[in-house]
């Protein structure tokens, strides 16, 4: 309705009014057009000024971790809103403390739904509490606002589209059993291109290149010379790992996915890798798998501190039918410059993936991980196996056994 139309109402009713001599009319005529008009004002102006934000306190999560979601409403004008109601889509995944989120109208997320009222210029800031206990890219909103007039009779919807990100990690599990795999990876050499250098070797400088650290230069040999010099160290003695991950369950693409166990080898490399860290390796990783927003190959060279973006990675992961593994693997066989010991996480060995696994094992080291029993065909290739039933969600430690 327009003030246009309720002033020609009014105007109506006046002009009714006063044909009929009733002073009843006349009042109830001013009296509706009044409450018309002040519903209209406010229909227009509600969402004037009105801010809304949503802030996560952190963008990467470890599984099981907290996360504190800060929702903030402001009004910065002069007129209050009597009543608003906030509609939030929030991602699965989520145990909240303290507060219900409620099914929402999609079936991939769950909603936070308030209602408050807000007086002028005030602003609202509430907190709410999460644990985080679904790997993957997660998404909150968007979200819907609802107001209206003081007296209830007509809302205005109004939807704000900004979304935030959260990446949750996969779980890393304590791995018991690691030295099974220590008889064909793990061979700590010196490296030719150093993975690491140690700063107490330090053997002279040589002139600054591009891409040199800063911490590196050397200043005083810079202020002898006029130009930039850089430190020259020994390189350290660092073995390098670089998982393999397969998570082709199916040798089909028609048989479906089988998503409980896609998670379980998400652990399994998440828990490698971070055991291999800590042991004092680069580590790196390859995979069929597919990454939400990158259809591209998974890739993570071995280096130094490559072990977020390695956990990064898995969390990325997505439930989809995999390109064949047997081509992860010989793209990792003709690789003439890699260096890094390999070590395969996989729910099969198929006749194609045994064969490329021949043919990597005859370049460098190379250990399997299986997720699953392997059968008579594919045992003689295991060096340590994880059992399909493991439950890693109430476990604090990766079991490997031969």
């Amino acid at each position: 309705m327009r003030l246009r139309s309720i002033l020609w109402a009014a105007l109506a009713g006046l002009v009714a009014a006063a044909v009929l001599r009733s002073g009843t009319l006349v009042f109830a005529t001013l009296a509706a057009a009044l409450l018309a008009g002040l519903v209209v004002i406010t229909r227009r102006r509600v969402f004037r000024d009105v801010t809304f934000t949503r802030t996560p306190d952190r963008r990467v999560v470890g599984w099981g971790g907290h996360l504190e979601v800060t929702v903030t409403l402001t009004n910065a004008k002069l007129l209050p809103l009597v009543w608003l109601r906030l509609n939030d889509d929030w991602p699965l995944g989520l145990e909240p403390h303290g507060f219900v989120l409620e099914p929402a109208r999609w079936a991939d997320c769950q909603r936070l739904s308030q209602t408050l009222s807000l007086k002028w210029y005030e602003r609202v800031r509430r907190h709410y509490r999460v644990d985080c206990t679904e790997r993957g890219q997660h998404w909150f909103g968007p979200a819907t606002l609802e107001a209206g007039d003081p007296f209830g009779i007509a809302g205005v919807v109004n939807e704000v589209a900004g979304r935030e990100p959260v990446l949750v990690l996969p779980k890393v599990l304590e791995v018991t059993g690691l030295d099974l795999l220590s008889g064909r990876p793990l061979v700590e050499s010196a490296a030719a291109r150093s993975l690491a250098r140690d700063p107490a070797e330090l053997h002279g400088t040589r002139p600054y290149v591009a891409g040199d650290p800063l911490h590196a230069v050397n200043w005083r040999a810079t202020a002898r010379t006029g130009a930039l010099h850089t430190n020259e160290s020994e390189p350290t003695s660092l073995a390098a790992v670089r998982l393999l991950l397969d998570v082709g369950v199916h040798e089909y693409a028609w048989e479906g996915v089988d998503p409980e166990r896609v998670e379980l080898l998400c652990v399994v490399a998440a828990s490698l890798a971070t055991a291999f860290a800590a042991g004092g390796h680069a580590v790196g990783l390859a995979s069929n798998a597919r990454v939400t927003g990158d259809w591209r190959a998974v890739d993570v060279e071995p280096r130094e501190g490559a072990l977020d973006e390695v956990l990064e990675t898995l969390a990325r992961v997505i439930v989809l039918p995999p390109d064949a593994f047997a081509g992860v693997l010989a793209a990792e066989a003709a690789d003439e410059g890699a260096a890094a010991d390999c070590v395969l996480v996989t729910p099969a060995l198929r006749p194609g993936s045994r064969a490329a696994l021949a043919r990597l094992r005859a370049e460098r080291a190379a250990a399997v991980v299986f997720v699953g029993r392997p059968s008579p065909a594919e045992r003689p290739f295991v060096d340590a196996a994880v059992p399909p039933d493991f439950d890693w969600r109430t476990s604090g430690a990766l079991p490997l056994a031969r």
